[in-house]
């Protein structure tokens, strides 16, 4: 019997969903949690796999969706369905935002359960045990090679002859974003994932993106220089000027600036403005900030010297560089 999981506290919603006679022999899913509380549900998830996770579409938002995108990539839920009032543009950026698989609108049709319950057993036995261990090993290597600064091109080539390459991309960019939490401050993992691309040649297309930009903000170093580079990566807002970070980490000013060239390829003063511009990216992407607040914030009083800068990094104006459609700006 398939394990279902109700992520609800709209009781309109649960007193619909318990009524459809689709429970149990008939289709093969038993519900056999109803949770209010989103810590409940990993915590019974914890100690059990559910087949399907029902979510009530107001109960996700831009602070939690990493978390159901961690219960579907950990396989402690097999498959995530919302359920809401109407569906909506908004309603829609949810589901991408936690890769579900059906959108269910009051009033509940009994049908169109029935048959979301025969597609999900039909493709249940698609992926054997041996072929999930395959494809998390591809994605255990490809982060290395990502992180060790491998050749990930080439490796995402191969993986094309190995099939699944959206789920070995996917798992490596939560891996990534788990270890280096700095990363949420200059990317929003939504945007590598496969929901948001048609095939996966666009994302791999757009991993390599990533792993550029990646390289550029965290550049190859030995322990001397990690906790100099970490600290400036968690405080891109911050006065990062040398003679400030010298002090306040207490390394010679001149050492700092000798032993980063040497260890990173890259001149201080340059790996700073790197690391300012890209936060400047996330902050048009992500907030309704004027394009001169923005500036301020990174330490640049001067809008029109920000902006030079900036369209010389990533080929385009920062008010270019805002719009939906200009993703795909590269270094």
């Amino acid at each position: 019997m398939n394990k279902v999981c109700l992520y609800l506290k709209n009781s309109e919603f649960l007193a619909s969903l318990t009524a459809l006679h689709i429970w149990g022999k008939e289709t093969g899913f038993e519900i056999r949690a109803v949770c209010s509380d989103l810590d409940r549900v990993k915590q019974l998830t914890d100690n059990d796999i559910f087949d399907l996770l029902i979510v009530e579409s107001e109960l996700v938002n831009n602070s939690n969706y990493r978390e159901f995108l961690f219960l579907k990539s950990s396989e402690r839920v097999a498959h995530i369905a919302l359920c809401g009032q109407n569906a909506d543009f908004e309603s829609a950026r949810k589901g991408l935002m936690i890769g579900v698989e059906e959108y269910f609108v009051l009033p509940f049709d009994k049908r169109l359960f029935i048959d979301f319950f025969d597609g999900l057993n039909e493709h249940s036995d698609a992926l054997t045990i041996n072929q999930k261990s395959q494809t998390k090993g591809y994605s255990q290597r490809l982060f290395g090679l990502f992180v060790d600064r491998g050749d990930v091109k080439t490796y995402i080539d191969s993986l094309e002859k190995a099939g699944e390459v959206s789920t070995i991309l996917d798992d490596t960019v939560s891996e990534l974003f788990e270890k280096y939490e700095w990363l949420d401050m200059y990317f929003n993992e939504i945007d590598y994932r496969s929901e948001s691309f048609f095939d996966s040649t666009e994302q791999s297309s757009k991993f390599l993106y990533f792993y550029d930009s990646f390289s550029a903000l965290y550049p190859v170093h030995n322990d001397v220089l990690r906790e100099l580079i970490e600290y400036v990566l968690f405080n891109p807002e911050s006065d990062l000027r040398q003679k400030v970070l010298s002090e306040e980490m207490h390394i010679n000013k001149s050492y700092l600036s000798t032993v980063f060239t040497a260890q990173t390829g890259i001149r201080f003063v340059d790996y700073i403005s790197n690391v300012r511009l890209f936060r400047a990216g996330w902050l048009l992407k992500n907030t309704d900030m004027k394009i001169n607040e923005i500036a301020l914030r990174i330490e640049y009083k001067d809008v029109a010297y920000f902006s030079k800068l900036f369209k010389r990094k990533f080929g385009c104006s920062p008010s270019e560089y805002r719009l939906p459609d200009s993703y795909h700006f590269e270094i």
